[in-house]
């Protein structure tokens, strides 16, 4: 006859963990001096002694304040020391990509500490021509503060960034050891696979990308100071709680997720019920009103204008934002696995729509209700996976909301936070495969040391950390510059129309080099007084020469790449405003920058340098042909730039200078000139 299996013990479960396998044979009952007496239970019921010293109300009515539980500092000194090591190797990087704008365009983060007014009542993009309704000053007046005392040194800024990355592993290894108290192995771990991860090096080697670590970073703090008000009940880790929130919208809107892992947080680990998690949003909720509130105020807006761009937001304009986010979400996690390749840019058309006829679409669906109904089950288990789940979804939802609400693009930095849901998954996973004994000793087999229990998942986990971190200090050459990092995409995503063209642009800024250069040269050997002589002359010559000879082929490489763009898409203004440019000031062809000009316009009406450009095409032609024509057509270019840019700085300027010079302030021409030249 079958043994009636005995029921568990108090404390027998930790929060966030799993049941042990528990031994089939029975064991002698521990000391029960602080646990309580169970109706039905057998002396032989195998006991542990429970978290707390004091009797515990059931997890459904558990109450603040909790049991203080202490933390080891060893495993936090390495996941903040790796964090900072792992991009050491980006400190003598320079500018990249979004560097650019959010820095050295920044005319606010230029001023320095006096910018800080303008900064916190802008845009992010706001020197960029375009209106995102982005709001997050933070990162930018960190900038600011940069500038005011180094100036432009980039290097500082990365030093800075790999700082706050450090710090960031610092915060979130002391949370996980409060949330998984006595398995400070496990939380070291969870902590080590993100920390290590090769996805964040969009974030940490890009300087711009500090908005991302600071909006983690205060969420962490955040999630930890409440916890310290869980275990103290003392308010002023409530204001620290509730500042740390303010400042990571300050950092990035998107923040307002995390106020979902504060109540999971408690259900999970605090044991609380879903009425008393919940109900410890409501300052919380005050908080978020009043940031939004002050961004509506700020910058006169809650969304913004996005523009109707097939380079970035190409599933809007093809309606395919549904079913491609269930392709991306198929994307996202299989970079969270494999984290190869790595590409800085996935713009149209890397990755295709999704569509009811896409086998990776339904894939992608399917994932997507099964993983919902696991987190659900984690849910109502309170497992370890099921908070890893549930910090996926909650994380993912900024960037799988950007595809589903707008039709943007994927970005390897909307995982930046995921990752720590997906350590949650694979360490579970790990120790539930890998970790048999349990950690209850007997008289006849006594309990073994803690690491040689977890040794294979030790092993496992040094192998995945050592990749992951090789993988990282690579990805990172490719950040050096934009050279480096455009080129870097080339082999994985040739697809993409942005990569073409960024690459080309900078083969275009070697060819004005080489075009300055000889024009340089030009005017030193003219300037030689009386004259230079003839070996003077020879000499220069072969120099200018070479130099031009070097930028044509540079333009020509520029054009071959924004063809290709071309290519992928047919109607990519800036692409052809880049031809015009190449023909306008590398390999000089009036007519053919002319045409590409127009080509710009045609196919992005809104793109102010190209009607500005037209004009100091024909203001050039005016004056040097003395045709009056051509100086009407620069003035009408001059203005159609400020039409549909008014805060197009160039074109302010070159129509002012030609109206004084001319007295000319056309707005509107006949068809008859304008199609003439």
């Amino acid at each position: 006859m079958a043994k009636k299996k005995q029921p568990a013990g108090p404390g027998s479960e930790r929060p966030g963990q799993d049941r042990p396998n528990r031994p089939t044979t029975p064991k002698p009952a521990l000391t029960p001096t602080n646990s309580r007496p169970i109706p039905g239970r057998t002396t032989e019921t195998p006991v542990r002694p429970p978290i707390r010293p004091t009797a515990e109300k059931s997890a459904s009515t558990s109450d603040i304040p909790l049991a203080t539980r202490p933390v080891v500092w060893w495993p936090l000194a390495v996941l903040a020391l790796l964090g900072f090591v792992l991009y050491a190797n980006t400190f003598s990087h320079q500018y990249a990509l979004d560097d650019i704008a959010a820095v050295s365009q920044n005319l606010f983060v230029k001023k320095g500490l006096s910018g800080i007014p303008d900064l916190m009542r802008t845009e992010f993009w706001h020197f960029s021509n375009i209106s995102l309704g982005y709001y997050r000053p933070l990162s930018l007046i960190t900038f600011a503060i940069e500038q005011e005392y180094f100036k432009d040194d980039p290097n500082i800024s990365h030093v800075i960034n790999a700082g706050l990355y450090a710090l960031t592993g610092l915060v979130i290894g002391a949370l996980l050891q409060k949330w998984l108290p006595g398995q400070t192995i496990i939380a070291f771990l969870i902590g080590l696979v993100f920390i290590a991860h090769p996805i964040h090096t969009e974030i940490v080697a890009n300087i711009k990308g500090r908005d991302e670590i600071l909006s983690f970073l205060f969420i962490s703090l955040m999630l930890l100071s409440y916890w310290r008000y869980l275990e103290t009940k003392q308010s002023g880790w409530i204001v620290g709680a509730c500042a740390s929130l303010y400042l990571a919208f300050l950092s990035k809107e998107s923040s307002i997720v995390s106020l979902g892992l504060i109540p999971a947080m408690q259900y999970w680990f605090a044991r609380r019920n879903v009425w008393q998690s919940l109900i410890s949003l409501w300052p919380f909720l005050i908080v978020a009103a009043l940031f939004f509130y002050q961004k509506q105020k700020m910058i006169g807006t809650l969304s913004g204008t996005p523009p109707v761009d097939w380079a970035n937001y190409p599933y809007a304009i093809e309606k395919s934002q549904k079913s491609t986010t269930f392709k991306f979400l198929l994307y996202y996690i299989r970079l969270l696995v494999l984290p190869h390749p790595l590409v800085y840019d996935y713009s149209y058309n890397v990755i295709p729509s999704g569509s009811k006829g896409d086998w990776m679409t339904w894939a992608g669906f399917f994932t997507f209700v099964g993983l919902i109904w696991l987190t659900w089950k984690g849910f109502v288990k309170r497992t370890l996976w099921g908070f890893g789940l549930f910090w996926f979804f909650v994380t993912m939802t900024p960037g799988l909301g950007f595809i589903w609400l707008r039709g943007g693009i994927f970005a390897e930095r909307f995982a930046y936070a995921a990752v720590m849901g997906f350590g949650f998954v694979l360490i579970w996973a790990l120790q539930k495969l890998l970790v048999k004994e349990s950690a209850t000793s007997t008289e006849e087999q006594p309990a073994k040391p803690v690491f040689a229990r977890y040794a294979p998942v030790l092993g496992i986990m040094a192998v995945v950390a050592g990749l992951y971190s090789f993988k990282t200090v690579e990805r990172n050459r490719d950040w050096e510059n934009n050279f480096v990092l455009f080129n870097s995409a080339l082999p994985y995503a040739p697809n993409s129309c942005q990569v073409q063209r960024h690459v080309a642009n900078e083969w275009i800024e070697k060819g004005l080099k080489d075009r300055n250069k000889a024009d340089s040269i030009a005017n030193v050997t003219n300037a030689i007084k009386p004259k230079p002589s003839p070996e003077q002359i020879k000499k220069a010559q072969t120099l200018i020469d070479s130099n031009i000879a070097h930028a044509n082929v540079h333009g020509r490489w520029a054009l071959d790449h924004l063809q290709q763009s071309t290519r992928i898409y047919p109607n990519f203004g800036e692409a052809y405003f880049s031809m015009a440019y190449v023909f306008q000031k590398i390999t000089p062809n009036v007519d053919s920058a002319k045409y590409y000009y127009k080509q710009t316009i045609r196919a992005a009406n809104a793109y102010a340098p190209a009607y500005n450009n037209l004009g100091v095409i024909y203001q050039g032609e005016g004056f040097a042909q003395n045709n009056a024509q051509k100086l009407q057509l620069a003035s009408y270019y001059y203005n159609r730039s400020m039409v549909v840019n008014p805060a197009y700085v160039d074109g302010q300027n070159n129509r002012a200078n030609l109206m004084k010079a001319t007295g000319l302030d056309v707005k509107f021409l006949p068809d008859s000139i304008l199609n003439k030249y």
